[in-house]
């Protein structure tokens, strides 16, 4: 029994962090797309 609940644990955790790197910190939208909380991201590159 205690196998099983660390086999539980294990990929619920791993689930987790799985899912959890999927969403980013991004703000998409149809004209651009930035990172929250990057005041410079909008005058990058000029």
């Amino acid at each position: 029994m205690p196998f099983f609940t660390w086999r539980t644990v294990l990929l619920t955790l791993l689930m987790s962090f799985t899912l959890g790197g999927c969403s980013g910190n991004y703000k998409f939208n149809d004209s651009d797309y930035r990172p929250l909380g990057d005041p410079q991201a909008i005058n990058r590159g000029k």
